[in-house]
């Protein structure tokens, strides 16, 4: 049975001293209480953060930690240490006891803060200080669309939470204790192999919520080495999965392609789910695609690239492959030895291990050939998360990055296929120059999943510093219902200003006699194709600065609480802010400005900020969007 180190907020204070640390302008008071270290975070005597930090009994703080800038306390075999950073401080817990859980907890609610980042989720709420999270393996996970996910919570007051990758991390947000985010270190599988159970983070404070953010790029999350190929960010993708799903050969692609381009439009054609001999045998299916050739041929010759549906799965019916993979050891073991997993397309499969080199390259091996037989331009990747392959797995590589070690590994070796290339997991890999797509969403209005996450997913992907977001399809998946003629028109709208649009549902195939459908698709990607310049601006500027793409827009305003608060409302760089209607039905709606001078996208009128506009008119054919003077 583990022993549970865990941090409360309400206790008894049996000593009435605070210890002071100090750097800088910032100080971190400790607190000794009965069970307890109370912590508070001051900037310019402005709290920021407060809350408790992992607990031991009895824990009595030197006085030589008074005004330093570090300290050291040892109580048995726990270890804490306490490190000055710039702005901040470092808290380090560890233990060689196995069996320990450290768990500390910080206070969401104080002082009315608003806080981002945290992982992507099924339901999209934004602002997340409201969000209910029991107890959640905090590694890229299928469940609850957790793909992307970092260790990092900033709040509207300027300062950060980023908790180190190597802790074996679970989270619980208002359960334990409502109104407060835990953070819990224990060597519970999936973390298995470790020797040790530590719980480090580091706490910043800055400011104001953009300052903070540009410090945690810069110096925790990373930023862009460079960005995707320009030609998927002036035109469109056009997959066959939501329209199609798994029912695609020749003449099906041939036809949606045809359809496509005769309606006046190009970009890149994505052959999804099903293509394949056998699910991971990479292997075009002769029945299907008897002409794969001359296809891929046709759509070039339309002026479409192509690329190809994959994912790191083999069935155990694609018996030459997995035979092949079993005999060099290419597949993901669990710590018993067993090799066999599932997914969404095979109860009994097995996941390439990316954390062997070997494996990587015979997975990359298999595609170049694919290019070079068929002349397929790239590839969307799918699945990737650490849970897909048999439980705790045993990987190489650094055993206190396991599992998340294992979706690195697959991303990193998908993104040697280029600029063109789509991933949907992501961990630790802000570097590079890739798309990053949201998981499905379904083809309804709200936020579970619906219209209405499309922008609190983008703002989540930003603030974990996945810039480049390839919006899911626009009007959904259809997996329960196809999206109707309104939902496609608003979903364009609110995609315009994102980094690139993405369709497969046929707009010219769902129509409305209330109004002209393909007229409004059409208008709004050439709306997007005008800013695309502006997109790139955007994005060279990630490159350069660490600035989002598509920021929330307090990211011009950091201080303004009516901006902080939206979720409805996304930015392109600095200068476009765009206010999609969201709501089935809807003809108008509130839009929050920003401090500045803001020009009207559609009429040209000037209006000053900050000021909210009350009931701005928007009908179907609307985009409300303004241009910074």
């Amino acid at each position: 049975m583990k022993v549970k180190i865990i941090a409360w907020f309400l206790c008894s204070i049996v000593q009435a001293n605070s210890i002071q640390l100090n750097n800088e302008n910032v100080t971190l008071n400790l607190t000794p209480g009965e069970n307890s270290i109370g912590i508070s975070l001051t900037f310019d005597d402005q709290e920021k953060l407060s809350g408790q930090i992992g607990l031991t009994t009895n824990v009595d703080i030197p006085d030589a930690c008074e005004g330093a800038s570090s300290c050291y306390i040892q109580n048995g075999n726990v270890n804490l240490t306490v490190d000055s950073i710039n702005s901040g401080f470092s808290i380090s817990w560890q233990s060689n006891d196995t069996e320990i859980t450290f768990q500390d907890c910080l206070d969401l609610s104080r002082a009315k803060m608003n806080w981002f980042g945290g992982p992507e989720m099924w339901q999209a709420d934004w602002p997340i200080e409201n969000l209910s999270i029991k107890n959640r393996i905090y590694t890229t996970t299928k469940t609850d669309n957790g793909a992307v996910g970092e260790r990092y919570w900033l709040n509207s007051k300027g300062s950060f939470v980023f908790v180190n990758d190597k802790v074996p991390l679970f989270l619980d947000q208002n359960n334990l204790k409502q109104g407060s985010i835990c953070f819990i270190s224990s060597l519970s599988g999936p973390y298995i192999g470790r020797n040790r159970v530590i719980l480090e983070y580091n706490l910043v404070a800055k400011s104001n919520a953009k300052e903070a953010h540009l410090y945690a790029v810069n110096n925790f999350l990373g930023k862009p080495q460079g960005h995707p190929d320009e030609w998927i960010i002036r035109n469109q993708i056009w997959t066959t999965w939501a329209k199609y799903k798994k029912d695609i050969n020749d003449d099906i692609v041939l036809g949606f392609a045809k359809d496509i381009a005769d309606h006046g439009f190009t970009g890149q054609i994505e052959i999804d789910d099903y293509w394949e001999t056998c699910y991971g045998s990479l292997i075009f299916n002769s029945e299907q695609f008897s002409g794969i050739n001359n296809t891929v041929q046709t759509l070039k010759d339309l002026g479409f690239t192509v690329t190809l549906w994959t994912h790191p799965f083999v069935n155990h019916n694609c018996e030459d492959t997995m035979t092949y993979g079993q005999e060099h050891d290419y597949f993901v073991k669990s710590e018993d030895g067993g090799d066999q997993t599932s997914w969404w397309n095979g109860n009994l499969s097995h996941y390439i291990d990316f954390t062997n080199e070997e494996a990587g390259k015979w997975f990359i091996d298999r595609l170049k050939l694919l290019q070079e037989q068929h002349g397929i331009d790239s590839f969307k990747f799918d699945a990737g998360e650490s849970d897909y392959p048999p439980p705790n797995p045993v990987l190489n590589g650094d055993v206190e990055l396991s599992p998340n070690s294992i979706t690195s590994a697959y991303v990193r070796t998908c993104a040697t296929f280029g600029g063109l290339i789509e991933v949907r997991s992501a961990w630790r890999t802000q570097d590079l120059p890739i798309f990053v797509r949201m998981l499905d969403k379904d083809s309804r209005w709200g936020l579970n999943n619906g219209l209405h996450s499309l922008i609190t997913s983008l703002l989540q992907f930003n603030l974990n510093g996945y810039v480049f977001v390839l919006p899911d399809m626009i009007g959904g998946n259809g997996y329960v219902e196809a999206p109707t003629a309104e939902l496609i028109a608003r979903w364009t709208q609110a995609n315009t200003f994102m980094p690139t649009l993405q369709f497969s549902y046929l707009p010219w195939d769902i129509t409305s006699d209330d109004f002209d459908g393909v007229a409004i698709i059409k208008k709004f990607v050439a709306l997007h194709e005008e800013y695309a310049d502006e997109i790139l601006n955007a994005m060279n500027n990630s490159i350069t600065d660490g600035t989002p793409v598509n920021p929330p827009i307090w990211w011009v305003d950091p201080t303004n609480a009516d901006a902080l608060k939206v979720n409805d409302e996304y930015l392109l760089g600095e200068k476009i802010l765009v206010a999609p209607i969201v709501e089935e039905g809807s003809t108008s709606r509130d839009i929050v400005l920003p401090s500045g001078s803001w020009k009207d996208g559609n009429d040209g009128k000037v209006y000053e900020g900050p000021q909210i506009l009350k009931a701005y008119l928007a009908p179907i054919d609307v985009l409300p969007f303004f241009i910074k003077q």
